[in-house]
C-alpha cells in the first residue's frame, strides 16, 4: 500500500503536470489567435504591396523604379538608428510589465523625432557619394522623412499593439497603412509618373499613418509621456537593438544600393523584383515572429534554456514551412515575366538563385529572438554586425563582377553564416547553463516607473 506521503505527492504532481499542460496550451492558442490577426493584416499588407509595387514598377519602368530603390535601400540602411532601438527596449520591459507602457512610449517618440532629424541630415549629405546621378535631392529628402521619420514612428505604433498582444489593432493599422500607399500610387497612375512624384506621394501616405496610428495608440492602450530619468538607460540599451536592425538592413538591403551604384540601376530592379517574392513568402514566418516576440522575453528571464526550448517548438514547424516554400518558389518562378512584364525576364532567374532564403530564414528568425529574449542581445547585434561587414566585402568583390548573381550568392551565403554564428553561442549558453543553473535575471531598477 503507498504511504499518505507517496500519494500527496503523486497527486501534487499529476497536478503540476495538469496545470503546465493547461498553460502550455493556453499558450499555444493565444500566440496561434495573434499570429491569425497579424498573418491576416500582413497579408493585407502584401497584396496590397505587390498592388502598388507592380503599378509604380511599370509607370516608373527599370530605369526609374531602380532610382527609387537605390533610394529606399540607402535610407533602409539607416533607419534602425531611427528610433534608436527603443520600440524594442519598449517591448522587452512592457512584456514583464505592463505598467512602464507610457514613459517607454513617450520616449520611444521622443527619441525617434531627434535621431530621425539628424539621419535625415546624414543622408542628405552622403547622396552624391552612395547614389547614381538620377537620384535628387528632393527625392531623398522625401524618402527619408517618409521611412527615418513617419514609418519609424508607426513601427513604434505596431510595437505598443505587438506587446499588449492585441493582434486586431495591430492588424488594422497596418491594414491602413498599405492602403494608403496603394491610393498613392494610383494617384501617381493618373498623373505624370516620375521618380521624384512617387517619392512626394510616398512620403505623404507615410505622414497619414503616422498621425492615425499615435491616435489609436493612445485610445486604446496608453497615452506617452515622457520621464527623462529612464531616457538615457534606454538609449544606452536600444543601441544594441538598433544595431542589431541596422545589421540585418545591411545585409539584406545593402546589395540593392550596390548594385545601383557598382553595377546599373536596371539589375538593381532585377534583383529587387525577386527579393520582394522571397519576402512575400516568408510572411507567415514574419507574423509567428510578430506573435511570439514579446513571449520570448518572459521565457528568456530564466536564461537562454527555455527560451531555446520555446524556439525548438516552434522551429518544428517553421523549417517545413521553408522547405516548402523554397519548392514552390523554384517552380513558380517562371511567372515573374508574366506578372511584371518582359523587362524583368531576369527576375525569374534571380527568384530561382534566392529560393533557398525561406529556409534559411525560417530558421535564425527564432534563434535571434532566443538570444534577444535571455538579455544577449548584445551577442546577437555581434553576429550580426559581423555578418553584415562580411556582406558588404564580399559585395564590393562579387557584384562588379558578377552583378545580380552575384548579389543573390552573397545573400545566400551570409544568411548561412548567420545561423552557424548564433547556433554556436546559443550551444555554448546551453552548455554554461547545464554546468551551472542560472537563475532569474534581476532586473534593472529603470525597468519600472518611479511612483
Amino acid at each position: 500500500m503507498p504511504s499518505s506521503t507517496n500519494t500527496a505527492t503523486a497527486a501534487n504532481g499529476g497536478w503540476q503536470t495538469w496545470l503546465r499542460e493547461y498553460v502550455a496550451q493556453r499558450l499555444r492558442s493565444d500566440i496561434l489567435h495573434n499570429a491569425a490577426w497579424i498573418l491576416s493584416g500582413q497579408g493585407l499588407q502584401l497584396a496590397g504591396r505587390l498592388a502598388y509595387f507592380v503599378i509604380v514598377a511599370h509607370v516608373l519602368g527599370p530605369a526609374g523604379y531602380g532610382t527609387f530603390v537605390a533610394c529606399t535601400a540607402l535610407v533602409a540602411a539607416m533607419s534602425p538608428f531611427g528610433s534608436w532601438g527603443t520600440g524594442h527596449v519598449m517591448i522587452k520591459y512592457v512584456a514583464r510589465d505592463r505598467n512602464v507602457l507610457p514613459a517607454y512610449f513617450g520616449n520611444a517618440l521622443l527619441v525617434t523625432v531627434g535621431c530621425g532629424s539628424l539621419l535625415t541630415l546624414f543622408a542628405l549629405v552622403i547622396r552624391p557619394s552612395v547614389l547614381p546621378v538620377s537620384a535628387t535631392t528632393a527625392m531623398l529628402l522625401a524618402v527619408a522623412i517618409a521611412d527615418l521619420l513617419g514609418t519609424e514612428m508607426t513601427s513604434i505604433c505596431y510595437q505598443v499593439f505587438q506587446v499588449f498582444e492585441q493582434a486586431r489593432q495591430y492588424a488594422q493599422l497596418l491594414t491602413l497603412s498599405t492602403a494608403l500607399r496603394l491610393i498613392a500610387a494610383l494617384l501617381l497612375a493618373v498623373s505624370t509618373p516620375s521618380p521624384t512624384r512617387w517619392a512626394y506621394l510616398y512620403a505623404g501616405s507615410s505622414i497619414i499613418a503616422t498621425a492615425w496610428g499615435l491616435i489609436v495608440v493612445s485610445r486604446h492602450c496608453a497615452k506617452p509621456r515622457l520621464q527623462l530619468n529612464l531616457l538615457v538607460p534606454s538609449v544606452r540599451e536600444g543601441f544594441h537593438f538598433a544595431t542589431s536592425v541596422a545589421s540585418q538592413s545591411v545585409y539584406d538591403d545593402i546589395d540593392k544600393t550596390m548594385l545601383a551604384r557598382l553595377g546599373t540601376v536596371e539589375s538593381a530592379a532585377i534583383f529587387a523584383v525577386a527579393a520582394r517574392f522571397v519576402e512575400a513568402a516568408m510572411l507567415p514566418i514574419r507574423a509567428l515572429a510578430v506573435a511570439t516576440y514579446p513571449e520570448f522575453f518572459r521565457q528568456g528571464m530564466q536564461g537562454v534554456s527555455p527560451a531555446f526550448e520555446f524556439a525548438r517548438r516552434i522551429l518544428r514547424r517553421s523549417v517545413i514551412y521553408g522547405m516548402a516554400t523554397a519548392l514552390f518558389l523554384f517552380l513558380a518562378a517562371g511567372f515573374v515575366p508574366l506578372i511584371m512584364g518582359p523587362a524583368y525576364a531576369e527576375s525569374a532567374v534571380a527568384l530561382r538563385w534566392l529560393c533557398l532564403l525561406p529556409v534559411i530564414k525560417s530558421v535564425h528568425a527564432f534563434l535571434t529572438d532566443t538570444l534577444t529574449g535571455a538579455n544577449y542581445q548584445w551577442q546577437r547585434s555581434s553576429s550580426q554586425i559581423a555578418v553584415a561587414v562580411f556582406s558588404v566585402l564580399v559585395n564590393l568583390w562579387i557584384i562588379p563582377a558578377f552583378a545580380w548573381r552575384g548579389a543573390a550568392g552573397s545573400s545566400l551565403l551570409t544568411n548561412s553564416l548567420l545561423l552557424i554564428l548564433l547556433y554556436g553561442i546559443i550551444r555554448w549558453h546551453l552548455k554554461r547553463e547545464q554546468a551551472a543553473p542560472r537563475v532569474a535575471t534581476p532586473q534593472p531598477v529603470f525597468a519600472t516607473e518611479e511612483k
